[in-house]
């Protein structure tokens, strides 16, 4: 049997009329569409901003031309453009085709009825193989201005698809219940808690990047009116979206004290080197100087992030150090995500003024373990655990309960009195006089026998 083959259950799989073959040309189908879709993507986002820029002609063999390294953008591939190298690539793509191959993952465990962990292996290692070599086919088919390394568009194409397609097939195969199975239960409370905090992170960045955004509105739009024609605008605020996620993870890196580096210009809380950036909308929004009195106030962010995650963890039932557990493996997953981010984020972005983009990954991850784990170390120590707002629960949990609580000898009611037995004689000599009255009755004349009875309301159906 092979691994796209239902579980041989007959009461949970039945009797199937689908070939074999059926789901494998089914796999093989949505391996195949989710490259061409997003390849297709790509070519109509270009086919939109080539239509709208000013000065440009709309050619179909130069989008589609321009659609291969556009693609292999989506995997985080680095590219050289005319001799200058591109590594800083927009994330927001990268997570659209991330969440394009999980679903296409799912949807294939999904119709081959994939239920076990030994069956997740091919569908992530089919994926990864096609994504990687559909990379390396572009990098070499490149031309012109535009070059890339067919290993690293390999590697870079087939581990992002490798992780989508595990992130698509890990519940349906039951990838999670082997981890879960596998680890201790307070590690695995701090795995939950910890995808909790690095979404409180993202939040926390995204709300740095808001708050940049509304002071710096009117450089952005001064920035946008210099772009000429509506088109070029629109182009530059697309590519200011793509690389949204980028700025998400520059606000916490300021938040976090750690800063980030654009070139020669160096964005930090308490410290601020300006330097030269090219003129877009998104870039608008770092301060021409500084650092202001102000600045320091956001370093209360990451703080008021590690108390809630300290918070979480005195929910936790249990003793002492293994609340303190779930707290260390919590800011410890948060504080790898964040390394991870930052390492893919940062790169070259030319050979102009920018040159060298960093987020200071190692920096940034020790900073992020601190601002979390300490303040929630702190709260865990400090206020014990959190009791719960029932004292019932409160009572069952300690096993304290008053005498007054329990009776240990409840009354007991008579099952007969409450009941009227009749004598089965009595009862066995009313029967022939029942009878009798019964063939006494009149018959009911057929005159008289209504054929059809009046419609009656039927009755509600009892939806209980």
């Amino acid at each position: 049997m092979s691994a796209l083959d239902p579980i041989p259950h007959a009461v949970a799989a039945g009797h199937s009329d689908r070939k074999p073959g059926l789901r494998r040309w089914l796999f093989i189908a949505v391996v195949g569409a989710v490259p061409l879709i997003g390849f297709l993507s790509v070519a109509a986002l270009l086919a939109l901003v080539v239509g709208i820029a000013s000065g440009t002609s709309f050619d179909p063999l130069m989008i589609l031309t321009a659609a291969l390294p556009g693609w292999l953008m989506l995997y985080q591939s680095p590219l050289v453009i005319s001799g200058a190298p591109l590594s800083v690539l927009p994330m927001l793509p990268t997570i659209g085709v991330v969440l394009l191959v999980a679903a296409a993952s799912a949807f294939v465990a999904r119709r081959c009825r994939l239920r076990r962990p030994d069956q997740a292996w091919p569908v992530i290692a089919t994926m990864a193989l096609v994504h990687a070599c559909v990379g390396a086919l572009f990098a070499m088919l490149l031309g012109g201005p535009f070059s890339a390394v067919p290993v690293e568009a390999f590697l870079s194409c087939g581990l992002t698809a490798a992780i989508a397609a595990t992130a698509g097939v890990a519940n349906r195969c039951g990838l999670f219940y082997l981890l879960w199975e596998r680890t201790d239960a307070y590690v695995w409370t701090g795995l939950r808690i910890g995808l909790l905090t690095i979404a409180t992170v993202v939040a926390t960045g995204a709300f740095v990047l808001l708050a940049a955004i509304a002071l710096a509105a009117p450089d952005m739009a001064a920035s946008m009116a210099r772009m000429g024609g509506a088109g070029d605008a629109v182009g530059a605020t697309v590519l200011s979206l793509l690389y949204l996620p980028n700025a998400v993870l520059a606000g916490w890196s300021f938040a976090a004290g750690s800063g980030f580096s654009l070139g020669s210009q160096t964005v930090q809380p308490l410290e601020h080197a300006p330097g030269p950036l090219p003129d877009l909308p998104l870039l608008a929004v770092l301060p021409d100087d500084g650092p202001a009195v102000w600045w320091s106030a956001v370093l209360l962010l990451p703080l008021l992030v590690g108390m809630f995650v300290g918070l979480v963890a005195r929910r936790v039932p249990g003793p002492l150090m293994r609340r303190l557990v779930v707290v260390l493996v919590a800011a410890g997953v948060a504080a790898l995500a964040v390394l991870v981010l930052a390492a893919v984020a940062g790169g070259r972005l030319g050979n102009g003024p920018i040159g060298d983009v960093s987020f200071h990954p190692v920096t940034l991850a020790v900073a992020t373990l601190c601002w979390l784990a300490i303040p929630a170390l702190a709260m865990t120590w400090l206020g014990g655990a959190e009791e719960p707002d029932d004292p019932a629960l409160a009572a069952f949990a300690t096993d304290a309960f008053d005498d007054e609580d329990i009776d240990p000898d409840p009354e007991t009611e008579d099952p007969d009195e409450d009941f009227d037995y009749t004598d089965l004689d009595d009862l066995i000599a009313e029967i022939p006089h029942a009878r009798a009255e019964s063939d006494a009755e009149t018959e009911v004349e057929a005159d008289e026998f209504d054929a059809e009875p009046d419609e009656e309301e039927p009755a509600p159906r009892d939806r209980g």
